[in-house]
């Protein structure tokens, strides 16, 4: 591990921004990019692909954005109608749902990710997040009281009360309620990203509020990432190149929050205490498999500086860069060989 002392920024907020470096041939001018942007999962999502076939190209944004949006109805928590929906519903009434093959593996996956986070990461946690309020997009508080957070924290619902057979889900804990709002944004972005392969595509970057993975390159060049300070936009506070295949996800206690006297409340939530972290202002993850890049951010992000390092080595995660409210920087000695501090 290796820590550098930034200057100190209050709530200091990332963003992963693509800045693409132009690649010149002697003959061959470069590819143009074809863009399409649309809003869904409460975020922009930016697609950008690289094909001299410019039909081909838009056939596969398309199947995109038509996935997108299914995925929008029905992986939300509290969307009507929704898989994850009527999973919490019968998971309330204690019975059980029959629930398809993708849904089933993405819960198992989703599990063991828990599991290697040592708790931090749960999509089990919904009934905590409805208690905070986050389920609704602009809450203003107040935050929940002391006695409800205990009571929350004496039935402990967590994914890991869910059971699974021949397709049959079932839980003996009413209070488990999925929200996948930690990695769901990363399983759009390797769906996405399988999809245009699919199709054909072999040069493409996907990003959903930030969250992106790559593939190929761009014009025969590296996609150069930059971390930003957004109170400096003009100046980068890092950059790295990603290589194709890889994605690279941000969490931070500054993407969604509401204040109460004179107090803030990050929508990241620690399964083990009820409350809100607040140690970590962001962290950014590199690893092959964007969910679970998703996943692990989130955890370590949780983990704050004392166990961080532990969550991340338990995830199989060797790239992590984190910046506490202080604007002290932790990482990994692989992501330090990469990252470029400007």
């Amino acid at each position: 591990m290796t820590t550098t002392r930034l200057p100190s920024f209050w709530f200091i907020k990332l963003f992963i921004f693509a800045s693409i470096l132009t690649f010149m041939g002697c003959n061959n001018p470069p590819t143009p990019p074809i863009k399409a942007s649309l809003i869904v999962f409460g975020t922009t999502v930016d697609i950008t692909v690289y094909s001299a076939d410019k039909n081909k190209a838009n056939q596969a944004i398309h199947q995109v954005e038509q996935t997108f949006q299914t995925m929008h109805h029905e992986w939300h928590a509290w969307e009507k109608g929704g898989i994850v929906s009527k999973i919490n519903q019968a998971i309330a009434k204690k019975t059980s749902i029959e629930i398809p093959n993708s849904v089933a593996d993405f819960i198992i996956k989703s599990q063991k990710l828990s599991q290697q986070s040592l708790g931090l990461f749960d999509p089990g946690i919904g009934s905590l997040v409805e208690l905070w309020g986050f389920h609704s997009e602009n809450w203003q508080g107040p935050p929940p009281s002391a006695e409800k957070i205990q009571n929350w924290l004496n039935h402990k619902p967590s994914i890991a009360d869910i059971k699974i057979k021949n397709n049959q889900l079932t839980s003996k804990n009413p209070y488990v309620q999925l929200d996948f709002g930690g990695n769901a944004k990363g399983l759009a972005i390797d769906i996405a990203l399988k999809t245009l392969k699919d199709a054909g595509i072999k040069h493409a970057l996907v990003s959903i509020g930030g969250d992106m993975k790559a593939l190929g390159l761009k014009n025969n060049q590296a996609w150069s990432i930059g971390i930003q300070n957004p109170q400096k936009p003009s100046q980068a506070m890092a950059k790295i190149e990603l290589k194709g295949g890889e994605s690279i996800v941000t969490s931070g206690n500054y993407e969604r929050y509401f204040e109460w006297q004179g107090k803030r409340y990050s929508h990241i939530l620690d399964p083990g205490t009820g409350y809100p972290s607040n140690s970590f202002s962001s962290v950014t993850v590199i690893h092959k498999d964007a969910t679970t890049a998703d996943s692990a951010a989130t955890a370590i992000l949780v983990a704050g500086p004392k166990r961080w390092l532990a969550v991340a080595k338990s995830m199989g995660i060797e790239q992590v860069f984190c910046i506490d409210n202080q604007g002290q920087i932790r990482q990994t000695k692989q992501m330090a060989k990469r990252l470029k501090l400007l």
